[in-house]
């Protein structure tokens, strides 16, 4: 597997590019290489690096993406990119047997159900996400889809078997307030003049689907790469990245059909691309590094963890806000970060305790 560490405290797949240029690594001394495993292991590193990623990501986009640029443009770009650092990485950085050992294993069904479908609900996702932004005001919409991470716990319970301690579903409670302090917006009178009925079909249920989905989704790719048998970290960003880039581009020619007919013309691609430079690759690529991280979250700790580092990575966006663009810090976003530190130290700290098999008696 090219995410595992070998005796030195080297990701394997370092040792492989290294070993192929002719060059040495340097054998570190047993802590380090303690920590090196510790760290690769995605326990950590990744699990910084995601929160750092997300939380600049808003800065670069804000920065270096042309104003106005389409979303799904944006995602097509990001998951091109991502099937290419996933596909460099796997073939440069896994022997021969491993690659053979992949492409032998690999098939459409699989990569259906392992990968298709989590593609499926996720785009389902933001459809229902939309249409219930669309119904509900901002505290509502906040209040009931930053109740993600509660589901996905739930359901990883469910599907997995995967228990929280008593301390752990607290720190839990805390993260969903500290995303719900920075998320936390005044509703409009527009919002407060819309029907119940039409609130609660239209607004309420469409996001509540959504945020099981998500639970379901993140249940669904931690079974799919965790365990003896589950799938490689690399492939599975690409098979992801394929499938996501499938129904995108499906998504795009129906709305298509809906607005113009059954035209056929080239020109919209070319038109989307309109005041795009080179210094747009450095957020597409961050982006995509995101998705990929993503990956090895899920495989090496779980989803739950990955979203701790979501919301830290919340925090590290307000305050680069404060930092670099003068946005003035509350004291609700200071008690935000406050909860999101206990709670991430909570949940690492108190782990659900083994259950003890009750002995037969005759």
């Amino acid at each position: 597997m090219v995410a595992e560490v070998d005796a030195a405290g080297w990701p394997s797949f370092a040792s492989i590019l290294f070993s192929r240029t002719g060059m040495k690594l340097p054998s570190w001394r047993p802590r380090i290489g303690e920590f090196l495993r510790f760290t690769f292991d995605g326990r950590f590193l990744c699990l910084v690096l995601l929160a750092a990623q997300f939380g600049l990501q808003p800065l670069l986009a804000k920065r270096l993406l042309p104003r106005g640029a389409l979303a799904s443009v944006i995602l097509l770009s990001s998951n091109t990119m991502k099937i290419f650092i996933s596909a460099s990485v796997l073939l440069l950085g896994s022997t021969k047997e491993e690659l053979k050992a992949i492409a032998r294993s690999w098939t459409f069904r699989d990569s259906t159900l392992k990968a298709g479908l989590p593609s499926a609900l996720f785009a389902g996702q933001g459809w229902l996400l939309q249409v219930g932004q669309t119904h509900l005001d901002s505290l509502t919409f906040n209040l009931l889809n930053q109740t993600k991470t509660l589901s996905a716990a739930l359901i990883c319970y469910l599907l997995l078997g995967r228990r929280q301690s008593a301390i752990q579903c607290f720190a839990l409670f805390l993260l969903f307030l500290s995303a719900l302090l920075l998320s936390k917006k005044r509703s409009t009178s527009v919002d407060d003049l819309m029907p119940r009925d039409e609130r609660f079909w239209l607004g309420v249920v469409p996001v509540l689907v959504a945020v099981v989905s998500s639970g379901l989704t993140a249940a669904l790719t931690q079974r799919a790469l965790k365990g003896a048998f589950g799938r490689n970290t690399w492939l599975y960003s690409m098979e992801i990245s394929v499938w996501g880039s499938f129904f995108l581009i499906c998504g795009q020619l129906v709305q298509h059909l809906a607005l113009e007919g059954p035209s056929i013309s080239g020109g919209w691609l070319a038109a989307s691309f309109q005041g795009w430079s080179a210094q747009c690759i450095l957020p597409i690529s961050t982006q995509a590094c995101g998705g990929i991280l993503v990956g090895l979250v899920t495989k090496y700790s779980d989803a739950v963890k990955k979203g701790f580092a979501l919301v830290a990575g919340i925090v590290l966006t307000t305050l680069s806000q404060a930092l670099l663009e003068d946005t003035p810090l509350t004291s609700r976003h200071l008690l935000a970060a406050v909860l999101v530190a206990v709670s991430t130290v909570l949940h690492s700290k108190f782990p659900p305790q083994p259950q003890l098999q009750k002995s037969k008696t005759i």
